[in-house]
């Protein structure tokens, strides 16, 4: 097969992940937003919403370490196979659940295979991508995150309307199945270690945490994906659906425009990311747009108003992840990286459980003001974080 080259100079292997990756998670991320409104459908309340997304994440987030491991010790490619077979035959059972309580198990085994594909494919990238390419890669991937997403918002969103939720939650199960074939192509490019003294292992591979800048750095991906995700997956939905009343096709429609910026400004995001000085002063000011963005939630009460704070907070957030992304993997060796991508998403995944609880409790008892109130000291903690980080990798830290 012709390599495939583009203008980017980026290899085969990372194009055919890429198809991969839009065709798997085009239902799965396009059902996401909508799972609130579903749990809300089957009867559960705010604060259950929040129990049953925190606690389906808590045996991911205990694996994630073991996934990373794993794509280390015996290869990258047969987790990046395996897992969505068992993500789509995960959403297939939660097609039947009529309670939130129904709906905890079959969540529960749908995060499980990510524990050892997230690891995997962030792993894949960095062993199949120059380090000098890293952030332009890391772009692209967001960007057809992206793409999928907006494909499969408008998808699932419009399946909801015609046909509800038991219908479409099971073609996003079939779709992930199905999807999981293309990475046959892929190259391995971890092969299985035969023989290995695994404590000495380990220690070589947690030892990169005592460098400072790696530790900030795994600090930083936590605390802004987790903080991202509750507010995505979350806040937003719920904002939507309690307080704007929009319907699920409505919300799709922001999603995907939403989506629609990101995609096409993620790629020049991570080229830009590329450039060290330059990209601690764009990420600062990513984050500071995020406050704006936030106190406009807290008065939103219409379409358009919801459609201007995904644009704002998610929209243009396109230099810190790719940069943080590609400044961690240019800093591992390929041998350890996949133990650090695992520990770093276990961190996130923590995280996401945390402010899921915190947001969803606090909404019930504080009221939906104040509890977006409260997510403003994120974007001040990260910028100041920045700093710390400019600060070492100025001093080689």
């Amino acid at each position: 097969m012709v390599l495939i080259r583009f203008n980017f100079g980026l290899t085969r292997d990372f194009w055919i992940l890429m198809l991969s990756l839009l065709l798997i998670n085009m239902f799965g991320l396009g059902f996401s937003p909508f799972l609130p409104y579903f749990l809300r459908e089957i009867g559960a309340s705010i604060s259950e919403v929040a129990f049953v997304l925190a606690f389906s994440r808590i045996a991911y987030t205990l694996l994630l370490s073991v996934g990373g491991l794993a794509g280390d010790l015996v290869g990258r490619k047969a987790p990046m196979i395996l897992g969505p077979v068992i993500v789509g035959a995960s959403y297939i059972v939660l097609a039947g659940a009529r309670s939130w309580s129904d709906a905890i198990l079959p969540l529960t085994f749908s995060l499980l295979p990510g524990a050892f594909i997230a690891p995997a494919v962030f792993a894949y990238i960095g062993d199949v991508v120059e380090p000098l390419k890293y952030g332009r890669a890391f772009g692209i991937y967001y960007s057809i995150m992206n793409i999928s997403a907006i494909l499969g918002y408008l998808i699932v969103g419009s399946l909801v309307d015609r046909f509800g939720y038991s219908f479409s939650i099971l073609a996003v199960g079939v779709v992930a199945i199905l999807g999981a074939f293309t990475r046959v192509w892929l190259r391995e490019t971890r092969r299985a270690v035969k023989e290995i003294a695994v404590l000495v292992y380990l220690r070589e591979a947690y030892g990169y945490l005592r460098q400072r800048v790696v530790l900030l750095l795994v600090i930083l991906l936590s605390l802004y994906m987790g903080l991202a995700s509750v507010l995505d997956s979350v806040i937003f939905p719920l904002w939507a659906r309690e307080i704007v009343s929009l319907k699920e096709v409505d919300f799709s429609i922001i999603l995907s425009l939403e989506a629609a910026i990101y995609s096409m400004l993620s790629p020049i995001g991570g080229r830009l990311a590329e450039s060290r000085t330059l990209w601690i002063y764009l990420s600062a000011l990513e984050l500071l747009i995020k406050i704006p963005a936030l106190l406009l939630l807290s008065h939103a009460t219409s379409f358009l108003q919801l459609l201007a704070v995904l644009l704002l907070n998610s929209g243009l957030a396109i230099f810190v992840i790719p940069g943080l992304n590609s400044r961690l993997s240019a800093a591992l060796s390929s041998a350890h990286r996949g133990a650090i991508w695992g520990m770093q998403q276990s961190f996130i995944s923590a995280a996401t459980i945390c402010f899921t609880l915190i947001g969803g409790y606090a909404w019930e008892s504080l009221g939906n003001v104040i509890t977006v109130h409260i997510f403003l000291f994120y974007p001040v903690v990260m910028v100041l974080l920045l700093v710390v980080l400019a600060g070492l990798e100025r001093r080689g830290g």
